[in-house]
């Protein structure tokens, strides 16, 4: 397993929060499944965009600290490089489509 911090929007980490409280499963263990369905699909559209969180954003966004298998991080290091994307930015959009789901 590979322990990583990860920033995640305030919108998604109440998300996170109330599907928690509603599934009794962990925030690691949510994440990790959003990110294990992420790295499963085959396309992944190619970007040059420089990720990083602008100044006077930091406050917008929760650290969370989630576990990854290893295959599973190799291949969101793989995508991340191959689209010129963040693995941070890899797992927001995972979530994202993840959380979509659920009101």
């Amino acid at each position: 397993m590979v322990r990583a911090w990860v920033k995640v929007s305030l919108s998604q980490y109440e998300k996170l929060r109330k599907l928690r409280e509603g599934t009794k499963r962990s925030l690691s263990e949510i994440i990790r499944e959003a990110v294990s369905k992420f790295v499963r699909k085959k396309d992944f559209p190619y970007s040059v965009a420089i990720s990083y969180l602008s100044k006077g954003t930091r406050d917008r966004y929760e650290s969370v600290s989630a576990y990854f298998l290893r295959s599973e991080w190799a291949f969101l290091e793989e995508i991340a490089k191959n689209t010129a994307k963040c693995k941070t930015e890899l797992i927001r959009q995972a979530l994202d489509e993840y959380l979509g789901k659920y009101p």
